[in-house]
């Protein structure tokens, strides 16, 4: 798209920070992504299928022990994502 069309008609882009901690981190090798996303219809369900999908299936992660938060909210709903969101995921933690 040249510069001309793209003022015209600019390209809507979600910027989206993913935070990973704990065991999650760990099997990733990472502790954060920051993604663009063309589709500004992102689902949390979506993205996490879509950055621990291969963890998922490998067995390296269990879906059901890792969290999820949203903008430092604890959340087990999927719910849509807005520009800017930080999403984390991290291993289920025991506290005493």
């Amino acid at each position: 798209m040249d510069d001309f069309t793209q003022q015209i008609f600019p390209r809507s882009v979600m910027q989206i920070t993913v935070l990973f901690f704990g065991k999650v981190a760990d099997t990733l090798g990472e502790r954060q992504r920051v993604l663009d996303f063309a589709d500004t219809d992102m689902s949390l369900f979506t993205l996490r299928q879509s950055v621990l999908g291969t963890a998922f299936a490998s067995g390296a992660l269990s879906r059901e022990r890792v969290l999820m938060s949203v903008n430092q909210g604890l959340t087990q709903e999927d719910r849509s994502l807005q520009a800017g969101d930080e999403v984390a995921f991290f291993p289920v933690f025991s506290g005493g």
